[in-house]
């Protein structure tokens, strides 16, 4: 009787000090978990593909269009702006590009712009060869590096950024986007009004 009384009580020990362990190792979890949401209003941060919200203006930065004219970012307040870096060597692009297609025929009864803005260091002939593999049904533009640049750099492609109609940053995605992805931030947008 003692020998079984004995392995049941070291049974119970065993569990209840790993109950223990993982409840004061949650504990920990949340409190960590906790910090970042005393950070300032408005900015939010997640790893991986990085979402990070600032609401902080956009640059105007002068876009230069395949057929030679340039625009610049302003052009586009009053309306959503997703404004996609993509490179032609990088391998998620030509999927990025069909996202971006499918998002531009889906959401056309709303107030907003795609663009597309190419990064390569071969310039404006890399592009085109580009979109004539893979055509886009919005607007393309090159010589994207000095673009990246002034959003404060580039670490990975494609990145989108997300602007508000007034021009400021509600968004920063890093890595290939779903048009459903997409999509949900500008129903986000419309739905708040901003």
């Amino acid at each position: 009787m003692s020998h079984g009384f004995a392995i049941r009580s070291a049974r119970t020990a065993f569990v209840f000090g790993a109950a223990l362990l993982l409840a004061l190792g949650l504990a920990g979890c949340r409190a960590k978990e906790e910090a970042p949401m005393q950070e300032a209003a408005g900015r939010a941060e997640s790893a991986s593909n990085v979402t990070i919200r600032s609401y902080t203006t956009a640059p105007d930065v002068e876009l230069k269009a395949l057929d030679g004219t340039t625009e610049r970012l302003s052009m586009y307040q009053g309306n959503i702006v997703i404004l996609a870096f993509l490179a032609t060597w990088n391998k998620e692009c030509p999927s990025q590009v069909a996202e971006l297609n499918k998002l531009q025929a889906k959401l056309q009864r709303y107030r907003f712009a795609i663009l597309g803005v190419f990064t390569d260091k071969d310039g404006k002939a890399a592009v085109e060869n580009f979109i004539k593999k893979n055509p886009a049904g919005f607007s393309v533009y090159y010589d994207g590096e000095k673009v990246a640049e002034a959003f404060g750099g580039m670490r990975r492609v494609p990145t989108t950024y997300i602007l508000l109609r007034d021009g400021s940053i509600y968004a920063k995605e890093a890595g290939f986007r779903t048009v459903r992805q997409l999509e949900a931030f500008t129903l986000q947008i419309n739905a708040q009004r901003l």
